[in-house]
């Protein structure tokens, strides 16, 4: 690759003009989508296509490989939705009658796809209920029609529980790009393209054709996780394919019979590799992988993760194709992140921790993490500390093992109980505290108010973790804006060496002017761009009281003046 395009992969921002003008190719796109550029992109459903190959990487076939892919599922939707009403149907009554027990009554299939329609409308209506987005008839409505065409072209799989969580991302971000087409249209930011250029993208983001697109990418994305819903046991014929049952038998002793519990079975080989303490842990409390790991594969880490982080981890498991081996590392990635809250919780603790996550705070890392374990040669392990909310889940609601592990572990020493520990003392606990939330701190004993004040120290210690998170995260943020700035500015002095127009140097003074604002700015990076997917950073609605903790820094003297 040329030094051209390798700076313009880690622009500011990857958007539809990027797509357009520059020469696309598998070591661009992975550029992009591995340095975070589609995070505020405007078209990561075009890039996901292109990966997935719905789309070729010649732009000028674009219009008539959208148009054959549109039509193929217009024809499909006709043929699997059956409408016995319909004209193409006769409408004697002897023939097209719900009662007529004759052969290609179209009411017969009618029915039967009624049952399956409604298996997935409960699915449908339970998705995401946190997003505002995936409540609407209309978004419900291209769900389930999607789902039931699949399932009736695919009888093989059929129609599994846990598919329309793959499919609402999918739809998610082609909603979202299109949107922010739209927008673009009406703001005139396509000036700089060309008719035809113009033209190709209104063809790409056709709000007419949100459903046929969706259909299409979902199809070819279930060909990736499709063998995790195979289910071989229902084959009568294949006697080697039937599960071994014993009486008390474990599920980690039962071999291998799907891909689903082969890949699980690889996953506790590499987390055995990788992390031999934590996997020697989780075996002594009966805690395979394929106990809890049956949703983290189906979904791919769908319940997880939040939207938006969600969002990056795919764009980062499309470009390592097929996804399975990194698929497998982020798995282990997620239980060496929480490895010190699982080392130190028993069953029923490891178990709420595997079935209700904790967010993270710093995706990038985490990432950065699965990719290391992927290819150590390659990608540099990155410094990790404790990196998750552990008193919250991925809605936002109050973890299960919270009053767990606000519970004094150690008892304090009688020496302490006379003491009247310092500010000095105190901050030092907390800094220990943030280094390692496995541990926790004890709080000296006070002749008075002994459990109110244990109560209070608990949620200043709780209150102050949190806060050193989302300052982390939010340095984070920072250091890759400034990165990209940076590569932005270098790639404008080059511009300007080849400028031969005072039209030119003007608008690249514009640009140096904006990318000056950008450094500037105090607010959040990404709320520098018109997109749309900044509605999936409201996935967790908070009181009014957390909101407040989150914008305050604790001032631990006025709320114990004694001290």
């Amino acid at each position: 690759m040329n030094t051209t395009t390798q700076k313009t992969s880690c622009n500011l921002n990857f958007d539809s003009a990027s797509l357009i003008k520059n020469r696309l190719s598998d070591d661009l796109l992975s550029q992009v989508a591995a340095c975070g550029s589609l995070r505020s992109s405007s078209c990561r459903s075009a890039v996901w296509r292109l990966l997935l190959r719905c789309l070729p990487y010649e732009t000028a076939d674009w219009e008539t490989t959208l148009s054959r892919s549109r039509n193929e599922y217009r024809n499909l939707k006709k043929k699997n939705l059956i409408d016995p009403r319909d004209e193409k149907f006769s409408q004697d009554p002897q023939f097209n009658n719900p009662l007529a027990p004759i052969e290609h009554n179209p009411w017969t299939a009618f029915f039967e796809d009624n049952e399956l329609r409604d298996i997935i409308g409960k699915d449908v209506s339970r998705t995401f209920p946190e997003i505002e987005f995936f409540q609407s008839d209309f978004i419900h409505k291209i769900m389930s029609d999607i789902l039931l065409v699949y399932a009736k072209e695919n009888p093989f799989i059929n129609y599994r529980q846990g598919m329309h969580e793959i499919l609402a991302p999918l739809i998610f971000v082609i909603f979202s790009d299109v949107e922010a087409h739209e927008h673009a249209k009406e703001n005139d930011e396509l000036k700089t393209l060309t008719l035809q250029e113009e033209d190709l993208l209104n063809c790409l983001f056709d709000k007419q054709f949100i459903e046929n697109d969706s259909y299409i990418l979902f199809s070819a994305f279930m060909l990736e996780v499709a063998k995790w819903y195979e289910d071989t046991t229902s084959n009568n014929d294949d006697e080697i394919a039937k599960p071994r049952k014993e009486p008390f038998m474990r599920v980690q002793d039962s071999t291998g019979t799907t891909r689903l519990m082969e890949d699980l079975l690889d996953v506790g080989q590499l987390l055995q590799e990788i992390d031999p303490t934590l996997a020697k842990h989780l075996n002594s409390l009966d805690i395979p992988p394929q106990l809890y790991g049956i949703r983290w594969l189906r979904l791919l880490f769908g319940r997880e993760l939040p939207l938006h982080d969600l969002l990056f981890l795919w764009d980062v498991l499309l470009i390592d194709r097929p996804i399975g081996p990194l698929v497998k590392c982020v798995f282990v990635s997620l239980l060496v992140q929480i490895r010190h809250l699982l080392l130190s919780s028993d069953y029923g603790g490891c178990l709420q921790y595997l079935m209700r996550y904790p967010p993270i705070a710093d995706i990038d890392s985490f990432v950065k993490l699965a990719r290391h374990y992927r290819n150590p040669k390659k990608n540099a392990k990155p410094n990790i500390k404790s990196n998750n909310f552990t008193h919250i889940t991925v809605t936002g609601q109050s973890h299960p093992n919270q009053a767990r592990s606000s519970r004094p572990t150690s008892k304090p020493t009688s020496s302490s109980k006379h003491q009247d520990p310092s500010i000095l003392t105190r901050l030092e606990q907390v800094k220990n505290t943030i280094r390692d939330r496995s541990n926790t701190v004890s709080v000296p004993n006070s002749p008075r108010k002994e459990a109110k004040s244990s109560d209070n120290w608990s949620r200043e210690v709780q209150l102050m973790e949190e806060q050193v998170s989302c300052l982390q995260l939010k340095l984070n943020e920072k250091d890759l804006v400034c990165s990209q700035v940076a590569t932005a500015i270098e790639q404008v002095a080059d511009n300007v060496r080849e400028a031969r127009s005072v039209e030119q140097c003007e608008r690249l003074a514009a640009k140096l002017i904006d990318l000056s604002k950008i450094l500037r700015s105090k607010k959040n990076p990404e709320s520098l761009t018109n997109n749309r997917n900044n509605q999936s950073h409201q996935l967790r609605p908070r009181s009014r009281d957390q909101i407040s903790h989150n914008n305050e820094m604790v001032d631990l003297t006025r709320r114990h003046p004694k001290m």
